[in-house]
């Protein structure tokens, strides 16, 4: 018998411990579970051989894209998805789609009529679709940027919880081989402005969420001859704390490069600093991770999305040591 409390169901990881959720989404070998009122993200091998079962039987049912229940006969269909007729709505007009109608999705179950999205905003980090009318003031921030309010709830504002960030992904780095700063660190946060102007006097560019900036100091004679390191790492404000993670991991690897004067073209620079940000995201169980990792995927971009994928690529065939030892053979010390 399946252990249900309430509409939750009870999941059991295979080390024992418990979990209260509700099964929402299957994607590839990760599941969502909803949890007091948001979706988290969790590899189906975390949980027992009987939840596995469960999850591989509740996908062999057709079900809505929007609400996940089971379709019965009368449904429509978008693309490759289903819906019932009375979930296949624009969340402005409220009114169901007609055949061939053009509509706006998200990953969250937002839909909006194409000629009514200037009703609605989206989010600058999950893409989430909400209306702008009810959106509250600090979801749509000076700098221009707009956030939705999960985001907006689980936004970095202060330079206390920035640190608790540093904390988390510092660890994460350490299981691959990249060690502490030698040099002073500090971060801070910024806004879009601020981010774009000292971007421009590197001749960095693209829609950046965070950036590094690394003078060093070549010491002679006395008793500590070397080379002393200050770096600055410079994050937009208001980010998702997991966004955050992502970001402050990716400059991390910039300053374990800049330490060792690595030097190569922009999309293995940035492409290598992704990978290092990927894989502190594959330790979040939150959706948002799962969708930042899918966008690299996706991405375009030929430095952040083609650099990206050409690099873990690399890191499949030779793993994180050899990698890192590829690198290092790259430095140019002065």
């Amino acid at each position: 018998m399946i252990p249900w409390i309430g509409w939750a169901r009870v999941w059991i990881t295979a080390e024992g411990s418990k979990a209260e959720g509700e099964l929402v989404e299957v994607r590839g070998d990760r599941i969502g579970l909803e949890i007091n009122g948001r979706e988290y993200h969790f590899s189906l091998q975390r949980f027992s051989q009987k939840d596995q079962a469960y999850v591989r039987q509740w996908a062999k049912s057709p079900r809505c894209s929007i609400c996940t229940d089971i379709l019965g006969t009368n449904r429509m269909k978008a693309g490759e998805d289903e819906f019932h007729p009375d979930c296949f709505r624009c969340m402005v007009c409220r009114e169901v789609f007609a055949d061939g109608e053009r509509f706006q999705r998200d990953d969250w179950g937002g839909m909006v009529h194409v000629n009514h999205s200037h009703f609605t905003s989206t989010c600058g980090s999950c893409s989430k679709l909400f209306l702008t009318r009810q959106a509250r003031p600090r979801q749509i921030f000076k700098d221009g940027r707009t956030s939705c309010s999960n985001c907006l709830d689980d936004g970095v504002f202060k330079e206390n919880l920035l640190e608790e960030v540093l904390r988390r992904v510092r660890p994460v780095l350490l299981e691959l081989g990249i060690s502490k700063p030698r040099g002073k660190l500090s971060l801070e946060l910024v806004d879009r402005s601020f981010l774009n102007r000292e971007a421009l006097r590197i001749n960095a560019v693209g829609n950046l969420r965070g950036l590094t900036l690394t003078k060093y100091k070549l010491i002679k004679g006395g008793r500590n001859p070397g080379i002393s390191f200050d770096h600055k790492i410079y994050v937009l404000f208001g980010l998702p704390y997991v966004e955050c993670v992502s970001v402050v991991a990716h400059e991390l690897a910039h300053v374990w490069l800049n330490e060792r004067f690595i030097e190569d073209s922009p999309p293995v620079i940035e492409g290598f600093c992704n990978l290092v940000a990927e894989h502190a995201l594959e330790k979040e169980k939150s959706k948002l991770a799962s969708l930042i990792r899918e966008n690299m995927d996706l991405s375009k971009n030929p430095i952040y999305g083609a650099g990206y994928r050409r690099m873990k690529m690399k890191l499949s065939q030779i793993g994180w040591p050899a990698l890192l030892t590829f690198l290092k053979k790259k430095s140019t010390p002065p």
